[in-house]
Parts: C-alpha cells; sequence; structure tokens
C-alpha cells in the first residue's frame, strides 16, 4: 500500500510541480510572471532540472536495478522490441493522416506548440525533448502506473490513454481531441514495451530516439 500511494503522489506531482515551484518563489518574493522571457526560460530549465534530480532520488533502488540489467540486456530489448517500436510508429502516422482529412488540421495544438518553440528556444528544447520527456515521462506513464496498476491490460491501456490526454491542448475543441489519439497510440506502444522487458530504459531509449528524430527533422 504504501508502494502505491507514493506512486500515487509521485504521479500527481508531475502536474503540480511547477505551479508549487512558483508558489514558492511568489513566497519569497520572487515573481516569475514579472520575470523577462529568457529568464523564465532559466527558471525553468531549473525547475526541470530539480524534478528529474528528485524522481532519481525517489526511484534510486529500482533505476540502478534497471540500468544494470539493461546494460547486460540492451541489444536484445532493443532488437527483439524495435520492430514494435517502428509498428507504434507506423499506425501513429496513418493515424495522424485519417485525422488530418477528418478534422482538417494539419498537425494537433501540441505539435504546433513544440515547433514554435523549438524555432524560439531550440537549445531548451532540445534539453526539453530529448533529455527530460523520455525520462521524466516514462516514469511517470509508464513506471509509476504500473507499480500502481499491474494487470497488463488495464496498465496498458490506461497509461496509453492518459499519455495521449496530456498532449491535448484544447479539451472544449473535438478536433483537439481526437488528435491526441495517435499520441496515445503510441502510449499504449511504449506501454506494452516496458511491461514485456520490465525495464524502463528500453522505453526511454526508445522515446529519446523518437523525439530526437523529430527534432532534428524540425531543425532542418
Amino acid at each position: 500500500m504504501k508502494k502505491i500511494i507514493k506512486n500515487i503522489l509521485i504521479f500527481i506531482s508531475y502536474f503540480i510541480y511547477e505551479y508549487l515551484f512558483i508558489y514558492i518563489l511568489d513566497y519569497f518574493g520572487i515573481h516569475f510572471s514579472n520575470f523577462e522571457y529568457a529568464n523564465k526560460v532559466i527558471t525553468m530549465f531549473i525547475f526541470n532540472l530539480i524534478f528529474i534530480l528528485l524522481i532519481i532520488m525517489i526511484y534510486k533502488k529500482e533505476l540502478l536495478i534497471d540500468l544494470k540489467d539493461f546494460k547486460i540486456n540492451y541489444k536484445q530489448y532493443l532488437s527483439k522490441y524495435l520492430g514494435l517500436y517502428v509498428l507504434g510508429v507506423f499506425l501513429m502516422g496513418c493515424t495522424n493522416l485519417i485525422l488530418q482529412l477528418i478534422t482538417h488540421l494539419e498537425i494537433s495544438g501540441n505539435e504546433e506548440n513544440v515547433r514554435s518553440l523549438i524555432s524560439k528556444i531550440p537549445l531548451f528544447m532540445a534539453f526539453s525533448s530529448v533529455i527530460y520527456a523520455p525520462f521524466v515521462e516514462e516514469i511517470i506513464f509508464r513506471k509509476s502506473i504500473k507499480n500502481i496498476i499491474d494487470k497488463k491490460y488495464i496498465f496498458i491501456i490506461l497509461s496509453g490513454f492518459i499519455f495521449g490526454a496530456l498532449h491535448i491542448t484544447n479539451y472544449k475543441d473535438i478536433n483537439e481531441i481526437l488528435m491526441g489519439i495517435p499520441y496515445m497510440i503510441m502510449g499504449i506502444d511504449f506501454a506494452y514495451i516496458y511491461y514485456k522487458t520490465n525495464n524502463i530504459f528500453t522505453t526511454m531509449t526508445f522515446h529519446l530516439c523518437h523525439n530526437l528524430i523529430l527534432f532534428i527533422i524540425q531543425l532542418l
């Protein structure tokens, strides 16, 4: 029960930690809303870095076990599930094309925001997309959820659903909600891979490579 409560609290913390840090700053008379844009970016980088360190501290034992296992079996894990990852990307792409025809949207609001930020603050987005997101999102949406609910299909579907829902930018727009489906597919894909390998570094690696490729394409 303690393990479940811990993971629930960690899961919730993902959604509130930025507001909590901003509240702490406000408490000490440092108002984030008054920062210049560059200082806001630097502050967000510090926030994200602190959150990564907190997660490492909390999951230290589990991460060390997974890392030791991954060093030994990474070739087996990556080669065995590469095809499944590619299938997920393919299904995500096909779903995107279908939804573009239905919604008449070229890209989702989330993707539009990411592209805009990459053009404005590429260094921060390189960190956020390629390091922060793969590490933190796999811990939150895979490891913590699996630690709470270890029933295979419930975990996989729930993980994918929440992961997709996170990438919806406007819940009042049905088209934007539909554009969250491709992310759900990718979330389900990663959740299945994690359940089969029981090693979070496997999905972190696929997630990192996925975001890195998209980041490079956007830069080019």
